[in-house]
């Protein structure tokens, strides 16, 4: 069974629980401070430094969860195409003709999360 799957079938707390901690984890990889998860998040700061100790979790159906799922996903696509975190961080801080900014800058949304995930998985294919 794929881990999609897995994660469809989980219990919502447990959803809650793994989503939360993979980015708290990404966030501690790639050197995210608070007010910058929170407002890729689209959630207060100190909202997410409780993430970060474990005391608040990202829900569904909250706009945070599925910025959560983006962030998370970035993370394993650029994992893929990059290989490691300390490359991976350069490209998220390096200016992207394509993209028009710096990717760190344009993933400070939702939406800009998900297109950045958007142009990293096009660049898999």
């Amino acid at each position: 069974m794929e881990r999609k799957d897995e994660m469809m079938e989980a219990s919502p707390e447990a959803q809650s629980r793994v989503l939360s901690e993979a980015v708290a984890r990404v966030a501690a990889l790639w050197s995210i401070d608070d007010d910058l998860l929170g407002e890729m998040l689209g959630i207060a700061g100190s909202r997410a430094a409780d993430l970060r100790a474990g005391t608040f979790r990202l829900a569904r159906p909250d706009p945070a969860f599925r910025a959560g799922q983006y962030l998370v996903r970035l993370f394993q696509e650029l994992a893929v195409l990059i290989g490691d975190d300390r490359s991976a961080m350069a490209w998220l801080q390096t200016e992207n003709m394509d993209l028009g900014g710096r990717p760190i800058d344009l993933g400070r949304t939702e939406r800009g999360l998900r297109e950045l995930l958007s142009y990293v998985e096009m660049r898999r294919v």
